[in-house]
């Protein structure tokens, strides 16, 4: 009887052993190995300037890739040469269709940045031309404080009314935005024309 338990024991402490070292081996596969495609992915480069300097030759790349070994781990421990060469035609169209939608963008932006640049060269120009505008403004209001005995008074909101004073009475005349001397010069007429009747 005592035979048989530790023959028990011994089988046991074998399967628990087998279980554990099963589960220690998939750990480090999961750890250390990848999955092929993982592989290439991680290793995109390298891969493809070893299947340029090859001319585009699988069977070359592949030789180059496993007697290199600057891929780490090895390539030929992580996949089969079938599975390269099917993946690896898969990966060289991705490339190309990423580079490509780089490269429409890269174009794009560009073409906006061609476009700003030209519309900031003219808001450039136009705000010097505004600004050269600006003192010739100025100047013709300060010359022109008084027409005719009517004082120019430009609002808070940027419009132009003329003011005087008549026996302590203020009147005013509306302009508008734009200051016009001669269109002053009729309205401060009509206004006198109304004041004297």
């Amino acid at each position: 009887m005592l035979v048989i338990y530790i023959y028990l024991a011994k089988v046991v402490k074998f399967l628990i052993l087998s279980k554990i070292m099963k589960i220690f081996l998939y750990y480090l596969w999961r750890c250390n190995m990848y999955k092929p495609i993982e592989f290439l992915i991680e290793n995109i480069n390298e891969i493809l300037a070893v299947h340029n300097q090859n001319n585009g030759v699988t069977q070359k790349t592949w030789n180059a890739l496993v007697a290199k070994k600057t891929v780490s781990p090895g390539i030929n421990l992580v996949m089969k040469y079938n599975t390269f060469k099917q993946y690896l035609n898969l990966l060289i169209n991705v490339e190309r269709s990423l580079n490509q939608q780089n490269d429409d963008e890269l174009s794009k932006l560009r073409q906006l940045i061609s476009k700003k640049d030209e519309q900031l060269l003219s808001m450039k120009n136009q705000l010097l031309k505004v600004k050269n505008e600006i003192p010739n403004i100025r100047q013709e209001t300060k010359e022109t404080k008084n027409i005719d005995g009517w004082t120019v008074r430009l609002t808070s909101k940027g419009y132009y009314n003329l003011c005087k004073s008549f026996n302590g009475k203020v009147e005013s005349i509306y302009i508008g935005k734009i200051f016009d001397k001669q269109k002053a010069r009729s309205k401060i007429a009509e206004k006198m024309t109304k004041l004297r009747y």
